[in-house]
């Protein structure tokens, strides 16, 4: 499979190749599926998934699919609305919640809502899943854990088929991995968050992938939360309304509750696309004393991607890059068709910019980044240009890292048991020496062997 980039067309899956999960002929480098012997669960705290992707179903488990989107208390999208929950394989979380009284309260709350005799739905409200809201979601969740399939196909339709047949060779990072979407929005409520970070610790996830921002007031410009005019802090004073002193208190609750979290299971946060210094909240809680990973973004010549921070992160992944003009740089696509070359410097950057794009699984229909035909599941696929799209940002990134460590854990190299720091320095120690010319990056890879940069040929 592959995409059209500019005038470039490139393997759909360079970034696997990259990474030295799978080899130039797309099959697995140095390990093998068998070998797969308990299977990670990685948490999705983001938009719903499309769960009826042919790449995705049997990747997903659907009994603990989680939606915090339509209910306060959340709902369950998949299960049958009048079939008990019946008992759910859930963990003890007292311990995430000690010394944080108002997460003891959702945990509490939480705990009650996922009784056996609980139904999955709440009243009449239908989960706000559908594929229309998730397509963030999917492609983050194809980078993560997608499984090659064949699907029943129409021959007459595509010629590839055989037997009725047609293979769907796009797969994530770790094909192995159980993926657990816990849906969420964008409101400035810290509750929704700390009831979606519980779930993911009774559920047992073993990485929690976050690939968003949270818009925490007094955090997402960290610089602001401490400096004051006249008093008062320029937190407050930017804020578009007045913030009761018990939601601020739960911000500052969820702040502690990631953390305290990290250091049982890795947490993976996209570093941001505006070049944030330090990255945007919450990855810029990663500290070497706890398991939050902040993610920036190379590109497929192993550069820093134009909207990724180039430093003060954890580490940095695969993503699609893109161009620059500003002050600071100038990283244009010399190949765009459109290209004007009036006041473009001679120093254009086009020695780093890649035109190379990740590519990943999307909602199916309308609603995806590649609009298309509605696919009815129950019948012949009928088109396939509405499964995939064109991916980017730190979000592919922090996906990407979000598999590595589920392949990790799945093939047993992080050990059996690890803590969330612990995840973290099996990470690092997979980083090779940093390349001269980006010394600050610091790029895993399964094998531990230095980032296999790709040219605009394709090849390492």
């Amino acid at each position: 499979m592959a995409s059209e980039a500019s005038v470039v067309s490139h393997d759909a899956l360079w970034h696997l190749v990259a990474l030295g999960v799978l080899s130039g002929s797309h099959a697995p480098l140095g390990w093998h599926p068998e070998q797969v012997k308990s299977p990670a669960k990685v948490a999705i705290i983001d938009t719903s998934v499309a769960i009826g992707h042919p790449n995705l179903r049997d990747a997903i488990l659907d009994e603990l699919c989680f939606d915090l989107v339509s209910t306060r208390d959340g709902a369950f999208p998949v299960r049958d609305p009048d079939c008990p929950l019946g008992a759910l394989p859930l963990g003890d979380a007292q311990p995430v919640v000690a010394g944080l009284p108002q997460c003891k309260v959702l945990l509490d709350r939480l705990r009650a809502r996922l009784e056996p005799d609980q139904m999955p739905r709440i009243g009449t409200v239908r989960p706000a899943t559908a594929p229309a809201f998730s397509a963030h979601g999917t492609a983050i969740a194809g980078l993560v854990g997608a499984r090659p399939v064949r699907v029943a196909a129409a021959p007459e339709v595509f010629s590839l088929a055989q037997n009725g047949q047609l293979p769907l060779p796009y797969c994530g990072v770790d094909p192995s991995a159980r993926l657990i979407p816990i849906s969420t929005g964008f409101d400035s409520d810290p509750e929704q968050l700390v009831l979606a970070f519980l779930y993911a610790e009774l559920v047992g996830a073993d990485v929690i992938v976050l690939p968003r921002g949270i818009p925490d007031p007094f955090r997402t410009v960290p610089e602001l939360s401490n400096r004051s005019i006249g008093g008062r802090n320029l937190g407050d004073l930017i804020a578009p309304c007045p913030v009761p002193d018990a939601q601020r208190a739960l911000w500052a609750e969820l702040a502690e509750l990631i953390i305290k979290i990290s250091l049982r299971r890795p947490v993976v946060c996209a570093a941001g696309n505006e070049f944030e210094e330090f990255g945007i909240y919450p990855a810029n809680l990663a500290s070497e004393d706890n398991g939050v990973i902040a993610v920036g973004a190379v590109n497929a010549r192993g550069a820093p991607c134009c909207f990724s921070p180039a430093s003060d992160l954890t580490v940095w992944a695969p993503s699609s890059d893109g161009e620059r003009f500003d002050a600071d740089e100038v990283r244009l696509d010399l190949s765009a068709q459109d290209r004007d070359p009036l006041g473009i410097p001679s120093d254009h950057g086009s020695a780093v910019f890649s035109g190379f794009q990740v590519i990943s699984t999307d909602a199916p229909g309308k609603g995806g980044y590649t609009p298309g035909n509605p696919i009815d599941t129950d019948k012949q696929l009928q088109e396939y240009q509405s499964l995939y799209c064109r991916f980017g940002g730190t979000s592919a990134a922090s996906a990407i890292i979000g598999g590595l460590l589920s392949l990790g854990r799945s093939l047993g190299r992080v050990p059996p048991g690890a803590d969330g720091i612990e995840a973290k320095a099996w990470l690092l120690s997979n980083c090779a020496p940093a390349e001269p010319d980006f010394p600050n990056l610091r790029i895993p890879t399964l094998d531990g062997q230095a980032y296999r940069r790709l040219d605009l040929a394709g090849t390492p």
